[in-house]
């Protein structure tokens, strides 16, 4: 893990691609575009089951989990375990769509 701080708009593809896995923790949340991004550069996208995010992706892009911690990191280590069998090229053609 390595926390960043503030990027420019422009930065945030270059430092996605670099990364497997998008953890998005948020509480609420109507349609969330970060975890559109995440999943158009590649990544498995880990979410809590709120709002509007169950319908942004389809379900072999996101792992959705109750926002709790424990459940939360349960999420991520099955996660972990996805991520290498993904093909984030084909995953990127066809958030594009």
């Amino acid at each position: 893990v390595k926390l960043l701080g503030p990027i420019s708009h422009s930065d945030v593809p270059k430092v996605l691609v670099k990364g497997h896995i998008f953890l998005n923790t948020s509480l609420t949340e109507a349609f969330c575009m970060a975890v559109v991004e995440a999943a158009a550069c590649g990544l498995l996208v880990v979410s809590t089951n709120v709002g509007g995010v169950p319908e942004v992706l389809p379900p072999h892009m996101i792992i959705l989990s109750p926002p709790s911690p424990s459940q939360l990191i349960d999420a991520v280590g099955e996660a972990l375990e996805k991520v290498g069998g993904m093909d984030g090229h084909r995953q990127h053609e066809e958030v594009k769509r």
